[in-house]
């Protein structure tokens, strides 16, 4: 009940806010009974739980569709390529807002006080809202390419908010990342709005350097060179002292409450709508026409589609017909991701040890990519057990060597792209970055398209910037490639 007690209470701050921004008429608009102060504690936990709970067909099912993990049955135009606008809103409003508020109002000398200190010291709070501010600007700009967002925060100022390019973006966030991570000190006050992590402050530290790690990767097409911006980035949080998520104890879940507001995301779809892919299913099984995991050479099972899927009868849909039909086929688990409760990764020791094999196997680390691959897998194994309680980790080790195996026939770069793609499951934003990124697995398009025959690699900016925010509008379209506001152009950092 804290937790929603604490939403309740920005939904009325911001009310507030706005109301005493645009006009002044002393007595009359005051809300006697309304939040008089901000309350950066609740601004923050509203913002993780807003952003954790994101759903519906662009905000979750898009990206999850286009790496092939569900395919539609019954209304098919997601996974079809259709093209439409997508609102960015939820990210700006309910996300970004709040922590920018959390910044500023901590920030402002003439609010330091016990009461402010109450909720945790000003410089915790404002680590913790940059960090997370930071990883929920990167996925807008992985989303749309060139958006708003030094012009985003500036209430009536901000109006018609210019975009930056993608680069200023990416190098803005790895800077804000860093300051956030070093302003934060266990010594002081915790903040007691952080619903992801309990106001462990070290935990953020580690947070921060993994999105580092990630960050600096996504990168990598821009930035090859072992000594160039994107290697650089990547060493220094390697190396920095607090630490990286390499333990399943450091990761950062998303957890659940079966109460309005705040369930899981995926439980407001219909199941009945969505089936796990054949070429998902078929690939976990060994199907070499999917990726390097072939059963002539490797006869250890993926186990851990016993937790992605719903049943033991495996059998996935065929991607990308538009009279797919789902019957007798295999669903994601309702128990382990469908309801209301169940708990949804952020970021995870399997992805960080994965960037840090992709890293060292583009040589820009020292560190053995085949180790850091082993470590990837079995992470991945070990924190899906935990989660879900499905007896899978003692599997991980046999099933690791066969894949490092596999790397020695088809080049340890393909294999962790691979390992990528099905570590990441649950984390579709994610896991379309990096397949956009490295073009691995080979996944072929729809067959029943609606767009251009490919697979998508953007959103449509949303509908009113076109006719609200125009000459900024022209401008994002203007970093594409090519220069068209449709879901096959490429944004920045997406090389072809």
């Amino acid at each position: 009940m804290k937790k929603i007690l604490y939403v309740l209470l920005s939904v009325l701050l911001v009310q507030s806010l706005v109301a005493c921004e645009t006009v002044d008429f002393d007595d009359i608009n005051a809300n006697r009974n309304g939040a008089t102060k901000p309350s950066p504690a609740g601004l923050l936990s509203s913002a993780i739980m807003s952003f954790s709970n994101i759903t519906g067909r662009d905000g979750l099912m898009r990206p999850t569709l286009a790496v092939q993990y569900q395919a539609q049955v019954t209304y098919t135009d997601e996974m079809l390529y259709s093209e439409a606008p997508s609102s960015w809103y939820t990210y700006y409003i309910n996300v970004m807002a709040p922590l920018d508020q959390v910044i500023k109002y901590n920030q402002d000398e003439a609010n330091q006080g016990a009461e402010l200190n109450a909720q945790g010291a000003p410089n915790n709070q404002i680590g913790v809202a940059m960090i997370f501010k930071a990883i929920a600007m990167k996925r807008v700009t992985d989303t749309w390419g060139d958006a708003p967002y030094s012009q985003a925060f500036q209430g009536l100022e901000g109006i018609s908010p210019a975009y930056d390019k993608q680069e200023d973006i990416y190098k803005t966030l790895i800077e804000e990342l860093k300051a956030g991570r070093d302003m934060l000190d266990a010594g002081n006050a915790l903040p007691t709005g952080d619903i992801l992590y309990n106001g462990d402050v070290t935990k953020w530290k580690q947070l921060a350097n993994s999105v580092l790690l990630q960050m600096s990767l996504q990168l990598s097409k821009r930035y090859p060179e072992p000594s160039g911006y994107a290697a650089t980035e990547f060493n220094s949080a390697l190396a920095d002292a607090n630490g990286v998520i390499d333990d399943v104890a450091e990761e950062a879940w998303f957890r659940f409450e079966d109460q309005v507001g705040f369930t899981n995301p995926w439980n407001a779809n219909r199941t009945r709508d969505y089936f796990l892919t054949a070429e998902f299913v078929d690939a976990m099984q060994g199907d070499p026409k999917a990726t390097s995991y072939n059963p002539t050479s490797n006869t250890t099972p993926d186990a851990r589609i016993n937790v992605y899927a719903k049943s033991a009868t495996l059998e996935g849909v065929p991607y990308g017909f538009r009279n797919g039909s789902g019957s007798g086929k295999n669903q994601v688990s309702t128990k382990n991701y469908w309801n209301n409760t169940s708990t949804l990764p952020l970021m995870t020791a399997s992805y960080t040890y994965l960037n840090r094999a992709d890293a060292a196997a583009m040589g820009w680390t020292t560190e053995d990519a085949k180790v850091m691959l082993t470590k990837g897998i079995e992470a991945s194994f070990a924190t899906l057990e935990a989660h879900y309680e499905v007896a899978i980790a003692d599997k991980a080790a046999a099933y690791a060597a066969k894949r490092v195996a596999d790397a020695t026939t088809v080049g340890i770069g393909q294999v962790i792209a691979e390992e990528k793609w099905v570590s990441l499951f649950g984390m579709g934003f994610d896991a379309w970055a990096e397949w956009r990124r490295t073009g691995i697995p080979t996944l072929k398009p729809a067959a029943d398209y609606q767009n251009a025959g490919q697979i998508p690699r953007r959103y449509l900016y949303p509908v009113e910037e076109a006719t609200l925010n125009g000459g900024a509008y022209q401008s994002g379209v203007a970093g594409l490639a090519p220069a068209t506001d449709n879901n096959t152009a490429r944004v920045w950092w997406d090389v072809e």
